[in-house]
């Protein structure tokens, strides 16, 4: 913050000083604080044809107001002012998170270093004296946006534009502070990393995986999720938090779902690249989570934390082991029953979790011919395999591998059944034990 325009007094209300250069067009909506009629004139002369729209107040009770009801970019802030004076604007501004975080420039006829840095303790970004210097107040201002502007920049990362532009202007301490909170949890890997770098080397690697992770990410913004982290070839992402989504569970599946549709323009993109088809695999829980700012002081990453995410990143794995591209867990299943069409694959114990837990995969248009009859036919096939009812399993998976020859999940239980046909020294356990963590 720098001080600016502190000696020489003047009675004229702005310099004569031209633009060494036309200043760029600007945008942002921009609150004007003063009571002097002339000066609010002055001041809009000066920022309209720039691009700005403006909006005034004429006292400090009234800036205080009307910032509480309207988003602004930035506010020009005269001290002298009936009612409540800027120093007091400045001192409410201070004590409030709320507000906290829309730059303050003071303009003023004050000309005293002492009121320029009881203004910049207060929270002014800057300080200009008047007469009113163009180039200077533009320059000023100009770059206060830009400060403002790249706070947002880092909650872009995270978070949808509009939750950004909200989070990096009024952070609400009681939104992001630690808390409990029902999330849909999303972990998408990408398949075969290993070997492609090996065969790619670092370069290539990174080209191509920054690509691919760049439409994941945009497709999980667009449908308003939360991008926590990337790991090396896996991306995790969340809904229900910090803003409350009641159809988050929803919105996680349109998001998987997007990102499967979304694979054979990519593949095509980096198949000549790669050398393999680009795969992926999702798993999707819903439940209760630790939800907060999970970072350092020096990084901020705002996410979830408990057993909810462990499961997520656990189906996440039987991906692979089931051979299918999307797995969602029935917790999700049961929040989305209504809307897509799921049909339950098996049920699995999961490791240092005590309650198995049925695992789903949502319906992938396109893959299935008919949907529903052929579901059925496997979750009919499942719940004979799991009542021991060997014959009348086999019969219903025959005759859904003869039409989806290639499914994973049928071909994994058509084995299953045949192991339990031959008979054990163990008793029959339809419990799927997932390998790995």
């Amino acid at each position: 913050r720098c001080l600016a325009g502190l000696s020489g007094s003047t009675n004229k209300a702005v310099t004569e000083e031209p633009f060494a250069t036309a200043p760029p067009s600007q945008s942002g909506y921009l609150l004007i604080a003063d009571d002097d009629n002339e000066n609010r004139d002055l001041l809009r002369r000066l920022l309209e044809p720039h691009g700005f729209r403006l909006d005034f107040a004429v006292n400090g009770v009234e800036t205080i107001t009307k910032m509480e009801a309207e988003d602004y970019d930035a506010v020009l802030l005269d001290i002298r002012m009936p009612e409540m004076d800027g120093f007091e604007v400045l001192s409410r501004l201070r004590e409030s998170g709320r507000l906290g975080n829309t730059p303050v420039i003071v303009v003023t006829g004050l000309q005293e270093e002492q009121d320029a840095v009881r203004c910049i303790e207060n929270g002014a970004e800057d300080f200009l004296s008047r007469p009113i210097r163009p180039a200077l107040l533009m320059a000023r201002l100009s770059a206060s946006l830009e400060k403002k502007r790249l706070r947002e920049k880092v909650f872009e990362q995270h978070f949808t534009p509009e939750l950004a532009r909200e989070l990096a202007r009024n952070p609400d301490p009681m939104k992001m502070q630690a808390r409990q909170a029902e999330v849909t949890v999303m972990f998408c890997d990408i398949r075969g990393f290993s070997s492609v770098s090996e065969r790619l080397g670092p370069s290539a690697t990174i080209a191509w995986l920054g690509g691919v992770m760049g439409e994941f990410s945009s497709i999980v913004i667009d449908h308003g999720g939360v991008l926590v982290d990337y790991t090396g070839d896996e991306l995790l992402a969340m809904w229900g938090a910090p803003n409350e989504q009641p159809d988050h569970a929803e919105l996680a599946c349109r998001a998987a779902l997007g990102i499967l549709e979304r694979l054979p323009a990519l593949d095509e993109q980096w198949r000549s690249v790669v050398g393999a088809p680009t795969e992926v695999g999702i798993g999707i829980n819903s439940g209760e989570a630790l939800v907060g700012n999970v970072g350092t002081h020096r990084k901020f990453k705002y996410g979830p934390l408990g057993t909810a995410v462990n499961l997520a990143s656990r189906v996440q794995g039987a991906t692979k082991f089931l051979k299918t591209s999307l797995l969602i867990t029935g917790d999700t299943a049961s929040r989305v029953k209504h809307t897509f069409p799921t049909r339950r694959l098996c049920r699995v114990r999961v490791q240092n979790i005590q309650t198995p837990l049925d695992l789903h995969e949502p319906e992938v248009p396109g893959i299935y011919g008919d949907w529903d009859r052929l579901s059925s036919l496997y979750e009919n096939a499942l719940s004979a395999f799991e009542g021991e009812r060997f014959d009348e399993a086999r019969a219903g998976l025959t005759a859904f591998l003869s039409e989806v020859p290639a499914d994973g999940p049928a071909r994994l239980l058509l084995k299953r059944l045949t192991d339990a046909e031959r008979g054990s020294s163990l008793p029959f356990d339809p419990v799927w034990s997932l390998p790995g963590k």
